[in-house]
């Protein structure tokens, strides 16, 4: 077997190692998520969340920050919604939503939890719940969320062990 041909089979059954790997620890945290009855659609929004920007598990841990404080931006905003809308009718939405864009897009500005990707990861999940605002809503959400990290952080590590270590010239 020539060296082009076993590098080119090296990295094909690393590339499908690793899909194979993703794939389990998904399927897990996938029935983590149903056994404690907590959204699935939450915790891989969670993963992406986690997984957004930023390549290292601080990074990741950061994200979720972000994520779960935009998780808490959007259960504000639909406070606000519901307290605005007798005064301000269907402007009320797109008023409210405006402050918070101007709140988390100022928040990039901050050290380490300065993602708004993942911040926008946490209003989504909040409206894409369609639920009302509620404590017990918030910690629902964030604990399938913080699976889905969980589960992309866990992803990740298995991954690096899984790349070949680069063999000296």
């Amino acid at each position: 077997m020539t060296v082009a041909a076993s590098q080119t089979r090296s990295l094909r059954f690393e590339f499908h190692s690793v899909t194979f790997i993703v794939a389990v620890v998904a399927a897990v945290a996938t029935l983590a998520t149903s056994m404690l009855s907590l959204p699935a659609w939450a915790m891989f929004l969670g993963w992406v969340g986690y997984s957004v920007s930023g390549q290292t598990r601080r990074e990741g841990f950061a994200n979720l920050i972000s994520l779960l404080l935009g998780l808490a931006l959007g259960l504000g905003a639909g406070l606000l919604i519901a307290i605005s809308t007798p005064l301000l009718g269907v402007l009320a939405i797109p008023a409210v939503i405006f402050g918070v864009v101007v709140l988390v897009m100022s928040l990039r500005g901050l050290p380490l939890i300065n993602n708004p990707l993942a911040y926008f990861a946490g209003l989504i999940i909040f409206f894409a719940s369609a639920a009302a605002p509620s404590v017990g809503l918030f910690i629902e959400l964030a604990s399938a969320s913080a699976l889905g990290a969980v589960g992309a952080a866990f992803a990740g590590l298995i991954q690096s062990w899984c790349r070949p270590v680069p063999k000296a010239p």
